[in-house]
């Protein structure tokens, strides 16, 4: 329980030194963070499939 409220008060002290703002975009940013990086590699891997459908084509 002592790491819930020590995480819970580096939270808050947060809040209070940068601003909410800063900090609910810098959370938001950690968050999209690895979506981006998922859909990155969806579009890597979408790109050699099409490219491997274009050569068994041809």
């Amino acid at each position: 329980m002592m790491v819930n409220i020590d995480l819970l008060q580096a939270l808050v002290d947060a809040i209070s030194n940068i601003g909410f703002p800063i900090f609910i975009t810098l959370f938001l940013l950690h968050r999209m963070e690895a979506k981006v990086d998922n859909l990155v590699k969806a579009i890597h891997d979408l790109s050699q499939v099409i490219s491997q459908d274009q050569e068994t084509s041809k």
